[in-house]
């Protein structure tokens, strides 16, 4: 993470003018709603320390009111929000901002833990301190510490951007949650989900892409109740809206708060450039107008806190001589659950499922174009409706599509399980098509036109593999589970060149004379299941299933024999039109006048 540094002038400028809008000005002591007495900007006088501060503010007091801070100093804790509201003294703008600045030391102890710069980033933590104590972010003996510490501690910019935006509002009471969301979406603006969003790298965007993915449920409720869900869908209350109204100085100095949409953008875009070099053989999908944010899944390289482990870790950290309110442990709970310990780990299997749902009482899955990124690992990768692309990486992965033209980026060692048969799979750039056997080959193995790929029939499966491959672990077959000759554009040719109807494994070897017979051309009907879900579809008016229905039978047995029956017909139909269109013109011929000279 780089830090965008400021000087020490702009840096307690920035602070003024973020605590200032988000706190207003209190000019006399007040309660806000939380039970403490304050004033200024955010200045509260629950504390032991009240009069060292006002001194070192500059402020001019009277004697009264420096035995009145005194007092408030040396009454017990309970009692300082009944003392702070009978100061009496009211403040003006240039008092307020003199003594935010002798406070503001207090509330730096988390960034200073960190070893933050004057900064940009150290401005937004620095305010998120002040809104929620040092104490809600170092951890106390009733509170562990927040996760964005160990996030900046990483230099994780995304995952801390996550945890400002998403997961530190840090109350108890629901009644304080839109006031204090509205302020994080600024705070973690200011704080920035990039480096530079004009010129993301791919390692950059790699990590915003995985956060989301990570948090993506979190991401989801929270911006569907208080902001903008990533479909554009707005919050009764929306609360970035606010935001961008109410802070008119944070707006001027850091641009308008984003929704969630908009602050992926550079992610998406430089992930999707970064995948279509990787794979360009699917260059012209992966564009960014085919795939929004909520529709790319990467795999996130490690995965949330067990909530079991956080609820014993809770249970047992509480002071028992001063234990939390059950809604304290709630709030902090959420907060630990929506983190994780794990470091990032190249070799994380993970399982991806793209599925989603319609809201509602009837809630429906939603079709949609989606693309899924294995990385190392062995990982699981599920689509569903829609043209999906699953793209496996290294390891060995198991990639399962839904209804839909999907296509399979597929290696060694993977298993591909499709629902209907329809769509496509590359292997190292090149899209698998099939093979030919010749009479001397085994009746279940068949070759690619240039012989690199070798395709064994297996049961009900489909083993493929590299055989031009150098390194041994590369030459590990692969396998399309519940295979029918034709589906996924791969298509197994008998030694005559006619379509391998019915392809056996060795263990089940026909006889000669059923060899001999599988090759001559059947006549017969359609498959019932083709008829049963055509007639469905029919009933429904289902546009789409009818297209996919056919693209399935075109490419299916029957489908490539009723293809080959076609052609034979209209052979025929040409041969015996061109027929009658030479006898026609011989009768013409013999019926004119002779004309000689």
């Amino acid at each position: 993470m780089d830090y965008r540094g400021l000087t020490d002038e702009e840096y307690y400028d920035r602070l003024r003018i973020v605590v200032s809008e988000a706190e207003g000005l209190h000019a006399r002591a007040q309660d806000v709603g939380d039970g403490k007495a304050t004033i200024g900007y955010g200045y509260t006088f629950n504390r032991g320390n009240n009069a060292d501060i006002w001194h070192d503010s500059g402020i001019r007091l009277t004697p009264r009111e420096v035995a009145a801070l005194a007092a408030i100093d040396a009454a017990p804790a309970e009692d300082r929000t009944r003392l702070g509201l009978t100061f009496q003294r009211e403040l003006t703008e240039a008092e307020s901002a003199q003594l935010l600045r002798a406070s503001m030391r207090e509330y730096e102890g988390p960034a200073n833990s960190l070893r933050m710069p004057l900064s940009e980033e150290r401005v937004a933590i620095v305010s998120l301190t002040y809104n929620r104590g040092p104490g809600a972010l170092l951890g106390t003996r009733n509170i562990p510490e927040h996760p964005i510490m160990d996030a900046i501690r990483e230099g994780n910019r995304a995952e801390a951007w996550f945890q400002m935006r998403y997961n530190c509002w840090g109350s108890a009471e629901v009644k304080f949650e839109g006031g204090l969301r509205k302020r994080r979406f600024a705070e973690a603006h200011m704080f920035g989900l990039y480096d530079d969003p004009s010129n993301v790298s791919p390692e950059e965007a790699q990590s915003v892409v995985q956060m989301h993915g990570l948090h993506r449920d979190e991401i989801d409720r929270v911006e569907g109740a208080h902001g903008v869900s990533i479909g554009g869908d707005q919050a009764k209350r929306n609360r970035i809206a606010e935001a961008n109204r109410d802070y008119p100085a944070i707006v001027r100095e850091y641009g308008r708060i984003q929704n969630i949409a908009d602050s992926l953008e550079p992610a998406r875009v430089a992930l999707l450039g970064q995948v279509r070099e990787e794979n360009p053989a699917l260059a012209a999908r992966l564009i960014p107008e085919n795939f929004s944010a909520d529709r790319i899944h990467l795999d996130p390289n490690r995965d949330l806190r067990d909530p079991a482990n956080v609820d014993q870790d809770l249970a047992a950290m509480p002071n028992r001589r001063n234990p939390l309110r059950a809604a304290s442990i709630n709030a902090i709970g959420r907060e630990q659950r929506n983190s994780t310990t794990e470091d990032i780990d190249v070799d994380h299997a993970a399982v991806i499922d793209s599925k989603r749902m319609s809201r509602g009482l009837n809630p429906q899955e939603v079709s949609s174009n989606d693309v899924l990124i294995g990385q190392g690992g062995n990982d699981t990768l599920r689509s569903h409706l829609g043209d999906d692309i699953l793209i496996g990486g290294s390891g060995h992965d198991r990639m399962e599509g839904g209804e839909g033209h999907d296509t399979y980026v597929i290696g060694a060692g993977d298993t591909v399980m499709d629902s209907d048969g329809v769509g496509e799979v590359q292997w190292a750039g090149q899209r698998l098509a099939g093979g030919k056997r010749t009479a001397s080959d085994p009746i279940h193995s068949y070759r690619s036109e240039d012989g690199r790929f070798t395709y064994a029939v297996e049961g009900n499966n489909l083993s493929v593999t590299d055989s031009l491959a150098t390194d041994e672990a590369l030459r590990e077959r692969a396998v399309i589970e519940n295979f029918q000759n034709g589906q996924l554009g791969i298509t197994l040719f008998g030694p005559n060149g006619n379509v391998d109807i019915r392809p056996w494994t060795a263990e089940q070897q026909p006889s000669e004379q059923e060899v001999q017979a599988s090759h001559l051309p059947e006549r017969g009907p359609f498959n019932a299941p083709y008829l049963d879900r055509t007639y469905a579809a029919l009933q429904a008016g289902d546009s789409n299933q009818l297209d996919r229905i056919a693209i399935e039978f075109a490419q299916s047995p029957e489908g490539l024999r009723m293809a080959q029956l076609g052609d034979q017909l209209f052979t025929q139909q040409q041969a015996q039109e061109q027929q009658q269109l030479q006898e026609q013109q011989m009768t013409q011929a013999r019926q004119s006048p002779v004309m000689r000279l």
